[in-house]
């Protein structure tokens, strides 16, 4: 049997279950008093999932936990980039394309979102009450009290306080330097060839770099692999320790979504002995969504820091053994 012959039957397959689930729950609807007790929402979210030509598989972990380089390695290609700095707030998603149809599609923040974020973060740190984006003299001087800040911290990543400065620096960058992208209100879309980006690679570099991240709402990439032939769809979140809990938030709605398929979560114990309170909020909501709890995969990056460190890996090995053998 050939490919196309095996998805005309999955196809066929697909459509008898959904009467078949149908036709259940039409007689279950007539019966007054097991109407009344039965919620069938987890039974059409469950069928919607079987029947759904994509398998959404939901890529989460910390910042830097190498979430972009674990999809990287398998889709073989240096498709996304790592975050010059903490802002990335971007939800990246990656569908198959047929080899001579890849692309990129863009979608950027409002201005009023891109207000907000500033704002909210301008308030955490304690610099000033509101900002006017139209205000070129105040947004100097703020990127200025921005890098006197992450200077003193000892750099971007060093103290919570680093980490928000650099947030807010590269949000009011990305915000001056893609100014004619930015609605006030709407989220513009813009292909890969309004960008005048001849290859994904192109794309993909400007769409995943420090400023441009900042103020980019989504990216979606159209890619040509085995991986993604048969429907399978990657999405990179924003850091579960995002400065902008908006952003970490977006994680989170993402693995609860009724659609998400599978999830995959990539911790940093390795490297550091134990799991973050983050890490640990983050295994807790994936537990508790029933959708995905038989389909989720741990991922532990930086393990050969473990090679060397006898005590480092008895404490992987521990942590392993409490948290995850009964996964």
């Amino acid at each position: 049997m050939g490919t196309i012959e095996i998805r005309n039957f999955i196809s066929k397959a697909m459509t008898r279950l959904q009467a078949q689930v149908d036709t259940l729950l039409n007689l279950l609807h007539q019966e007054a008093a097991l109407r009344s007790q039965i919620d069938t929402t987890a039974i059409q979210h469950s069928l919607k999932k079987a029947i759904s030509p994509t398998f959404e598989i939901i890529f989460a972990g910390a910042f830097s936990a190498g979430k972009s380089m674990l999809i990287n390695a398998l889709l073989e290609r240096e498709l996304l980039y790592s975050a010059e700095g903490h802002a990335t707030g971007t939800e990246c998603r990656i569908a198959y394309a047929e080899q001579d149809q890849e692309r990129v599609v863009l979608t950027f923040l409002s201005e009023s979102e891109i207000s907000e974020q500033v704002n909210l973060l301008c308030q955490k740190m304690g610099l000033t009450k509101t900002i006017e984006l139209n205000q070129s003299e105040a947004i100097a001087l703020l990127q200025q009290k921005c890098c006197d800040l992450i200077q003193a911290e000892g750099g971007e990543s060093k103290s919570e306080t680093a980490k928000q400065a650099s947030a807010l620096n590269y949000l009011l960058e990305g915000f001056l330097v893609n100014r004619d992208r930015i609605h006030l209100t709407a989220n513009q879309t813009f292909s890969m060839e309004q960008f005048h980006f001849a290859t994904l690679q192109e794309a993909a570099s400007y769409a995943r770099r420090g400023a441009n991240s900042a103020v980019l709402k989504r990216v979606e990439y159209y890619c040509h692999h085995p991986l993604l032939q048969d429907g399978n769809l990657l999405v990179d979140t924003p850091g579960i320790d995002a400065p902008v809990k908006r952003d970490a938030e977006l994680t989170y709605r993402k693995i609860e979504h009724p659609d998400t398929s599978a999830v995959v979560c990539v911790l940093k114990p390795a490297s550091a002995g134990d799991m973050t309170s983050e890490e640990t909020e983050l295994l807790e909501k994936t537990r508790l969504n029933p959708g995905v709890r038989d389909r989720v995969f741990y991922v532990f990056n930086r393990v050969d820091e473990t090679w060397y460190n006898a005590q480092l890996r008895q404490r992987l090995e521990m942590l392993i053994s409490e948290q995850f053998d009964q996964e």
